[in-house]
């Protein structure tokens, strides 16, 4: 399966972080959201974050109560994103 194409846009805040606006094209179930980023932080780094999230909505269940099934094992640095389906 490809990934869907991404549409970024961002934003330095007054903490030095970065806002990241970002929206999904060409996919069957499109998304936007925001994601909080570090500065220095590869775009690499960024898209992959984005598409994991992005993927992990495919179950939305699983997604949505991650902390049911990763006792223990959950990414702290996994937060600061909020997404939504169009």
């Amino acid at each position: 399966m490809e990934s869907p194409k991404l549409r970024l846009k961002s934003k330095k805040l007054a903490s030095g972080k970065f806002q990241i606006n970002f929206a999904t094209e060409g996919a069957p179930e499109n998304y936007y959201g925001y994601l909080l980023a570090e500065p220095f932080t590869p775009l690499q780094e960024v898209i992959a974050k984005i598409h994991r999230h992005v993927d992990g909505m495919s179950d939305r269940p699983k997604y949505f109560q991650r902390n049911l099934y990763s006792l223990g094992m959950r990414q702290v640095n996994s937060g600061r994103v909020l997404i939504f389906r169009i």
